[in-house]
């Protein structure tokens, strides 16, 4: 008889699993719900860490079919729909259709039958198959990969139809933005929203309202962008939708040209990362499946390209606005209306014809107004299909405009000054002159960085900035070549361009003599000391109650506590741990902090010349000599700063170690957010040696014990045993007496609302 050289350790293991608290099914499978399957903890997919906890298990689940291999079996139509010739695909979802409810079935060949290719749409389905990771590789373990249900057909793995015929269809499609998936344009920059996105892979979705823009390669043909200018690939996979339909041609198809307007999209959200031009850029696609599953309408005109002459108009002057205006559905001649709107000093709107001057360019002239007064305005544009469009897009949040002045010589506060939440300047591409101000930070306080890691290029340039006096828009960046010789306490008067530099207000000098320095060694004005709820992270671009700011040295006068140590953009947090970037986990070196209001404001640390980290180069975990690094529940006494913005954020900028107050490290702590759930993170670093942190959430208060096993179930320590209130918790452990080895650590918490929670997780130690 052959001996089974292993079975006593696998025996060892399947009872320390089960007594630490895994459940596990006897027989063939593993009775699962997809919700299993799928389900990742945010902390995991800030990680870019997707993997089903399933992978490699036999499992069954009952699900709703969202798209068969073949057109329509029941109707005998049995072309194949989605691609492949020597394969079988389907999609299904959870029959209640719940987040982290889709997957992808996938029959490897068209050997033995596993009725796979002999379901229609809605089908309710019963299936046995392996939990599988596609384009999961030895070298790419913790990519993002797409989990799939495979069915073995050597071991006869088959489908069991639960319910079928007229009653049953395909769930109704979840609606979505583009923003859930992905922020900004790919392939040319932007971030990828792991933690939402990856809760509605294998489901079908709707997207609505967007523009078609260009593709890559054969295999993602064309995408969709929406107003701020994220884009989404469109996936070619049904054959509805392909002009290289891999097995049977379904329909004549030609993809939408650029600019075609999209009513809407519906189809199911797959991760294609590292499938050929994407490489791992951008995982999240959607594909749509059937005719009806795409809507184009007429494109709206396009404006562009607005100016107006003089850039800084005086009593006299009868101001020449013009603008670009083109319909990329139809034809530029095909523009029926073209107006101006306009208003003096908050007064009711008026409107203008524009007639076309030439090419695609409409100009009219302004009525002359009094000195100061303020001049809002904006074009609209109709074709003859009933397209409009709207310069600026929103008007109700912004407009174009200009103050009628007695020359081109003005103030920090003039160039600054925006009267509502557009956040631009009324200047902008125009030359101004004698804007006089204090250096309150120079190039060797704001150096700027290049900086290169697995996650990609991060550039941020070396900054100036002047001050006049105190309060709202007194400061201003001042950029170019000539700065670089300006220090603190310098007073100096500048002329030269205003610019927007990524949605930021700057005086571009072109020359040595756009500078004249008036004296140096000035004390700095006061920094005007503000709460994080005045700084809210989560303020959108131009809003006029910190865009006032921009630019300006504030300070968090008293002390505020590090809620997220790597801040996303928007709102999300990455990860509360300080972690390297890479590409599945960017760190753009920002972290959230609050005060009393509980409110986070978010604070830069690559920008500034400081010694403060949050590791986002990965040369600081542990800190070398003479850094800081900071981590999450850290109190800090007070921050000072230049306010910035860039993707998205306001951020206030440290300039050096002074601008910094105490740092206190905080250790074992109950954060006061509202923790809605249970739920403990994987250790990081993992493998570590010695230490490593360990976090976890107790929605209730209760009795709580953490302790750490070793491979034979055996106790080794004791983190935590006693009452905790609800909260989130961060335990630091030292394996420095253990040796090398792996290790599980489980969690168990009594609440006092009777609830038991119990989960356990490995970790490795290295030494």
């Amino acid at each position: 008889m052959k001996r089974i050289k292993h079975l006593p350790v696998i025996f060892i293991t399947a009872f320390i699993i089960y007594s630490l608290g895994f459940n596990i099914m006897g027989g063939d499978f593993i009775s699962v719900t997809l919700q299993q399957i799928q389900t990742k903890s945010a902390d995991s997919l800030a990680l870019g860490r997707d993997k089903s906890e399933l992978e490699g298990d036999s499992v069954q689940f009952v699900a709703r079919v969202v798209a068969p291999p073949r057109v329509s079996p029941a109707n005998n139509d049995f072309r194949t729909m989605l691609r492949g010739t020597s394969s079988w695909t389907c999609y299904a979802q959870d029959t209640a259709n719940g987040m982290f409810g889709g997957i992808v079935i996938r029959q490897g060949s068209r050997g033995p039958q596993t009725a796979l290719d002999l379901i229609d749409t809605g089908t309710i389905i019963r299936v046995r198959g392996v939990v599988q990771e596609f384009g999961s590789t030895a070298s790419n373990n913790f990519a993002n990969t797409l989990t799939q249900l495979a069915l073995d057909t050597a071991t006869g793995y088959t489908i069991d139809i639960l319910q079928s015929g007229a009653s049953t269809k395909r769930p109704a499609p979840i609606p979505v933005t583009i923003s859930n998936f992905a922020n900004g344009d790919y392939p040319n920059g932007g971030s990828i929203n792991y933690v939402d996105g990856e809760k509605y892979e294998g489901m079908y979705i709707e997207i609505r309202n967007v523009t078609v823009a260009g593709g890559i390669g054969n295999r993602q043909p064309w995408s969709i962008v929406d107003e701020n200018g994220n884009r989404m690939y469109i996936r070619d996979f049904s054959n509805f939708f392909s002009t290289q339909p891999s097995g049977d041609t379904l329909r004549t198809w030609a993809h939408p040209t650029i600019g075609t307007f999209v009513e809407y999209v519906r189809g199911v959200i797959i991760n294609a990362n590292n499938e050929g031009a994407f490489g791992s850029q951008l995982p999240y696609v959607i594909i749509p499946i059937y005719p009806n599953d795409l809507s184009l309408g007429n494109a709206p005109p396009q404006l562009s390209s607005p100016t107006r002459s003089p850039g800084v108009p005086t009593p006299p002057d009868s101001v020449t606005v013009s603008v670009t205006a083109t319909d990329p559905s139809l034809n530029t001649a095909v523009i029926t209306d073209m107006k101006v709107f306009y208003r003096f000093n908050n007064g009711a709107f008026q409107s203008k014809n524009m007639p076309l001057i030439t090419g695609n360019i409409y100009s009219t002239k302004m009525p002359p107004a009094n000195l100061g007064t303020l001049v809002e305005y904006f074009f609209r544009a109709e074709d003859n299909s009933g397209g409009v469009k709207l310069l600026p897009t929103d008007t109700g949040r912004s407009t174009l405009f200009y103050e009628v002045r007695a020359n081109d010589s003005m103030g920090i506060r003039d160039v600054q000054f925006c009267p509502n939440n557009g956040g631009r300047s009324a200047y902008e591409g125009f030359d101004v002159r004698g804007v006089e101000g204090i250096v309150t930070a120079d190039t060797s306080d704001i150096p700027g960085i290049n900086f290169s890691s697995a996650g990609g290029n991060q550039t941020a340039p070396r900054r100036v900035y002047i001050q006049d006096g105190v309060g709202p828009n007194s400061g201003i960046w001042i950029s170019g070549n000539p700065t670089d010789v300006l220090r603190r306490g310098d007073r100096v008067r500048v002329s030269g361009t205003v610019e927007e530099n990524f949605s930021v207000t700057r005086i571009n000098i072109a020359s040595a003599s756009g500078i004249n320095l008036l004296s140096q060694g000035n004390p700095l004005p006061a920094a005007t000391v503000l709460t994080t709820n005045q700084l809210n992270n989560a303020t959108q671009d131009g809003d006029m109650t910190v865009e006032i700011w921009e630019s300006v040295l504030l300070r968090l006068e008293v002390p505020v506590t590090i809620n997220c140590v790597n801040a996303a953009t928007g709102v999300a947090c990455t990860t509360v741990d300080p972690l390297p970037d890479t590409t599945f986990r960017r760190n753009f070196g920002e972290i959230l902090v609050s005060d009393a209001s509980n409110v986070n404001a978010r604070i830069e640390l690559q920008d500034g010349n400081t010694t403060f980290t949050n590791n986002w180069d990965g040369l600081q975990n542990p800190p070398q000599p003479g850094y800081t690094l900071l981590t999450k529940n850290d109190i800090i006494s007070y921050i000072e700063g230049v306010l910035y913005f860039s993707f998205s954020n306001y951020k206030l900028t440290p300039r050096k170690n002074p601008d910094f107050g105490t740092v206190t490290p905080v250790g074992i702590v109950s954060n006061v957010e509202n923790v809605n759930s249970y739920y403990l993170s994987q250790n990081y670093p993992n493998p570590f040696n010695p230490s490593t942190k360990i976090t976890f959430n107790i929605p209730v208060s209760g009795n709580i014990s953490l302790k750490i096993y070793d491979m034979l179930g055996r106790e080794v320590k004791s983190l935590v045993n006693d009452f905790r209130n609800a909260g989130t918790y961060n335990v630091e452990f030292n394996g420095a007496d253990l040796s090398s080895g792996v290790y599980f650590y489980k969690l168990d918490a009594v609440g006092r609302d009777g609830n038991n929670f119990v989960m356990t997780k490995r970790m490795v130690l290295i030494k």
